[in-house]
This record gives C-alpha cells, structure tokens and sequence, in this order.
C-alpha cells in the first residue's frame, strides 16, 4: 500500500534474536534419553555414514506441550515474542518452560526431523535437533522446535517473496508489520524494530498466539516427505 514505507531485505537475514540456551528455567536431576525410532541420524552419531532409507512412521505423536488440542492448549505464546517469553499453564499455574521440558523428545517415538507448515505462511519450517544446545540430543526435542519457529519466523522478507501472495494477504502482512514495531517497550527499539522491515512472521497476520501442532497424515509426497515427517502449525488471534 502506498501510505507504507517498508524495508525489504536484499535476501534472507540472521534473525536478531537475543535468545539463547539459558532462556529455559532450569531444573534438576539427571535425563535418560529414549530410544530414538528410525529415522535419519546426523553423521556423528554413526562415526561413519551408513547407507540408510528412511521409512514412513506410523504412530507418531507429539508432546502435550507442543500438541493442539480443541479444548486448549498447554503453551502461552506470543510467536512475535521470543521463546523465553512462553509459559506452561495448569489449572492453577503459569510456569516457564523448564531445561527438562525442553530436553524432552518432540515427539513419541523421538525423530530426527521434522516438517512444520502453516496455512499462512509460503515455506516448511525443518526442525532438526540443535546439536550446540544445552537440551542437545541425536532427536527433536521440544526445546529445538520453539526455537526453530522462533528463528524462522523472524527472518526477513524480500520483496518478491511478498508478491507471491494475494493483494489481501499482503494488506494483512502491512497491517501486522505496523502494529509489530509500536509494541516495543523504549523508543529507540521501537525504531530498530521498524527498521527491520517485514518479517515472516507478519504473514501470520494478526494471528500470533501459539496453538500447537497437528500431524498432517499423509505428509507431502511431492517433497518426499513421508507420513509422520509434516506437522501443521496452529496460531490464533490474541
């Protein structure tokens, strides 16, 4: 729209995330890793690369903190936040999201990678375990995927990856890049952030808060990616 004046990235940029590993709560007590199912494994866990076909998984679920549910969700996140920001809700509580937490499997069984996709958003998200992690693992952890949304959605955006949606979509993504930068708390990061231009998390839309993740059964065999592998990111207004 012409009353918007929006910088646009030459390509994709680091994200300016001040997240790091001792964002998690910490907890205590020692963590004995599962038994990760078939699924491909980085190299360094074989000490040589094996010939390896992956094979579809036929139950795979994901951990209640990460699942969607209908009757709700047990994250509180704002995806425009960073990951420090979410919180585990019970009945009586909020608490931070724990180093134990974070250390858990992803899934059941554990898997080496996932795809994550969104019906807002023109990319896949491929989560895979952060091995300079302090929760780090040979599986997906919990920790690996709220940082790799997190991550992914805070890259910039170019101009022709906006044009590759609607005229409507685009107004949506103005409209959340405008209400974005105004949210920071001191003016002169209120300025740094609209100087960081369009991001991908503004295809969200004015949809930001976190909703879980739901299995997409038959994956996408277009892109080889086999039932188990694909997951659909859920967010809803605040």
């Amino acid at each position: 729209p012409g009353h918007h004046r929006v910088r646009f990235a030459d390509g994709p940029s680091t994200p300016s995330s001040t997240y790091s590993d001792s964002s998690f709560a910490s907890s205590p007590g020692p963590y004995t890793p599962p038994a990760l199912y078939a699924a491909p494994l980085p190299s360094k866990y074989y000490g040589a690369s094996p010939s390896y076909y992956p094979v579809p998984l036929p139950q795979v679920d994901f951990h209640p903190v990460l699942v969607h549910a209908v009757g709700g969700i047990a994250l509180s996140w704002d995806v425009t936040q960073p990951v420090e920001s979410a919180t585990m809700q019970t009945p009586s509580a909020q608490y931070p999201v724990t180093a134990r937490v974070a250390a858990d499997p992803a899934t059941t069984p554990p898997v080496s990678t996932i795809t994550v996709v969104c019906e807002h958003l023109p990319w896949t998200i491929t989560v895979v375990p952060r091995q300079d992690a302090h929760w780090a693992a040979p599986y997906v952890t919990v920790g690996d995927v709220l940082h790799t949304l997190y991550r992914a959605l805070r890259l910039a955006v170019t101009a022709a990856e906006l044009n590759t949606v609607d005229v409507g979509h685009q107004q949506r993504i103005h409209d959340a890049y405008g209400a974005r930068w105004p949210r920071a708390a001191r003016p002169d990061a209120r300025e740094a952030e609209r100087a960081k231009g369009i991001k991908r998390v503004n295809f969200l839309g004015d949809a930001r808060v976190f909703r879980g993740l739901s299995l997409v059964p038959e994956g996408i065999p277009a892109k080889g990616l086999p039932p188990g592998a694909v997951w659909r990111l859920h967010v809803a207004r605040p």
